[in-house]
């Protein structure tokens, strides 16, 4: 074993307990919430559960999955993320590709223009007037058309393939490939572990999405997951919402908090789940570009 100095050991250990309490932080309400959620109700008003469940109820999980509006909000917050993470990166490939592209005649003022909405837009209250006088409010287009383009991705995206050997795209315009085939078969390939991690911030944000359902949707059947969870962790009484009366209607009440934190269950699992499968092109983007040689 290398030889470690006393500075050294104190400096580990001091490390070592910090992240061993930050850890902690996250991991116990964590567990507390998993614990409020399966909890009997009873045992819920009396407030002490900590970090392991007292009785086993899966009422609240029963009554989420058999509400038609919950279930309408999980496949309406499936189907935003799939498109809008496919267009958003599809759209900031191609525009970082065209950046790139020595044939591209303007690309210097165009990489000028696109910089602007980087460092200005036009506002909340200008965007709403815009998604408005488009008639597009009550739609999924509102969610859609104003969050596909990333200026960033494309800026990330098009430094990433300038970088790469002329001579692979040269020698395969020479071989008569088509600046698709060369973008589809040849630069993404290379550029796969970053479009990987791409792929899953956009999709964690996407995933995330509630405000752009509370400024341009009102019907309920077009909510998205989070702001379904939004709507029944504000109201804590069920019967103070038409949303949370459907959910326990048909049957006995339940406890106000095992409704939330069952809610709050089923929205973050996804996540939980998805990320232990992707976590190596994560880290793998991350590390593109960081190391030369």
């Amino acid at each position: 074993m290398a030889y470690q100095s006393v500075s050294r050991r104190i400096f580990l250990t001091c490390n070592y307990l910090f992240f061993i309490l930050v850890s902690l932080s996250i991991l116990i309400p964590f567990l507390n919430a998993i614990a409020i959620s399966l909890s009997d109700a009873q045992a819920v008003v009396k407030g002490n559960i900590g970090i392991w469940p007292q009785g086993f109820n899966l009422e609240g999980y029963k009554r989420l999955l058999g509400s038609s509006q919950f279930m309408h909000s999980v496949f309406n917050t499936v189907f935003l993320t799939v498109v809008n993470t496919f267009l958003v990166i599809i759209i900031s490939i191609a525009a970082g590709y065209a950046l790139a592209n020595k044939h591209f005649i303007g690309k210097g003022f165009m990489f000028i223009y696109i910089l602007i909405p980087l460092y200005f837009n036009g506002g909340l209250i200008p965007t709403y007037l815009l998604v408005n006088n488009l008639g597009l409010n009550e739609t999924f287009l509102a969610l859609i058309l104003p969050n596909i383009v990333s200026v960033f991705y494309i800026i990330v995206f098009r430094n990433t393939i300038d970088q790469l050997p002329r001579e692979l795209m040269e020698s395969a315009e020479i071989d008569g490939a088509s600046e698709p085939r060369i973008l589809g078969q040849i630069i993404l390939p290379l550029i796969l572990p970053m479009t990987m991690a791409f792929v899953i911030f956009s999709a964690v944000a996407y995933w995330n999405e509630w405000f752009g359902v509370l400024l341009y949707i009102r019907d309920k059947s077009m909510w998205t997951l989070q702001f379904q969870l939004r709507d029944i962790l504000v109201n804590a009484d069920l019967a103070d919402t038409q949303t949370q009366q459907a959910i326990v209607q048909n049957g006995p009440r339940v406890n106000p908090q095992n409704l939330k934190m069952a809610a709050l269950m089923i929205t973050i699992l996804p996540i939980i789940v998805i990320y232990p499968f992707v976590q190596k092109y994560f880290i793998h983007g991350q590390l593109v570009g960081a190391v030369k040689g």
